[in-house]
């Protein structure tokens, strides 16, 4: 019998990570692979995480990065946040008509903009991925979804998207885009209207005067935040209620004669659930989110 030979590393293997959490490198990698942000950002990111102390409130875990939509409009299941607009976060939870009767809420208000804290958001935007510094830019640009949605057929109209490309607009993939759907939208729209998905979509957008994306992203709420013209990709909410997106509660509400001034009420509201790593009374801002709900059921 061949005797055989094994060598023991010199030091163990340890689990990269187990609980996913904002702003843990682990976390961050296996979500964009090569393209996440640089530590820095991340450690901004995980000491207001640490400010913020997300673990049970009144008996229901918080998720990171996790969405999931039950309709239900007096229970809530979980508290979910995620990373948003450069140094800050978003919560919600799980259930958009709740999330949408929030955001109504503090548009119906008396709530003040505050400018001072909108121009500091304007000045922390950034790049969500680590990507290639761009040296061409275009008047119009479009934002597709990674290969999670792309697969679906009900998310993207692939005819708004060909009218807008007839129009003059070019596509920016997602940077979490498979290779075979990058070719489906070179074969599509022709190979000199999809931009590589490495070149940086924040910097695309600055330099932009017009913008069409679908209610998953940032980048359409950022384009109303710097008051670009907006499109949507998307089919019509009614006709996708099976993959609702991330965001759907902030363009279903803001949609209408005044996006700029309903989206600057939801940043300036301290009940709205957008913290921000510069907002000295981020902790309090946190408790006023969760007390918007001291009337619902909590389901564990």
């Amino acid at each position: 019998m061949q005797n055989r030979t094994t060598v023991k590393p010199k030091n163990p293997l340890k689990a990269m990570t187990i609980n996913e959490s904002l702003g843990d490198v682990a976390t961050h990698f296996m979500k964009s692979g090569s393209c996440f942000r640089p530590k820095g950002d991340l450690d901004s990111l995980s000491i207001l995480k640490e400010r913020l102390v997300f673990d049970k409130t009144e008996g229901l875990d918080w998720e990171y990065d996790l969405w999931f939509n039950t309709n239900e409009l007096h229970s809530i299941r979980k508290w979910l946040y995620t990373d948003f607009l450069g140094k800050g976060v978003a919560c919600r939870v799980n259930s958009i008509k709740i999330n949408t009767k929030l955001y109504k809420a503090i548009i119906d208000s008396d709530v003040k903009i505050d400018e001072e804290r909108i121009e500091k958001i304007k000045n922390n935007l950034q790049n969500k991925y680590t990507l290639r510094w761009n040296t061409e830019f275009y008047d119009k640009v479009i934002f597709l979804p990674g290969s999670n949605l792309l697969c679906k057929g009900t998310v993207i109209d692939y005819r708004r998207v060909q009218k807008l490309v007839d129009e003059g607009y070019v596509i920016k993939p997602h940077p979490i885009t498979a290779h075979i759907y990058i070719a489906d939208l070179r074969r599509r729209f022709g190979t000199e209207k999809v931009l590589d998905k490495k070149e940086g979509g924040y910097e695309l957008l600055l330099n932009s005067k017009e913008v069409a994306a679908a209610p998953n992203s940032e980048m359409g709420l950022i384009a109303i935040l710097l008051r670009k013209k907006l499109s949507l990709v998307s089919y019509p909410k009614v006709d996708r209620e099976k993959n609702l997106l991330t965001y759907e509660s902030f363009y279903d509400t803001i949609s209408g004669s005044n996006s700029y001034l309903a989206l600057c009420k939801i940043f300036s509201a301290k009940n709205s659930g957008i913290i921000f790593e510069f907002d000295e009374d981020a902790e309090d801002r946190l408790q006023a989110y969760v007390n918007n709900f001291w009337e619902y059921k909590k389901i564990k």
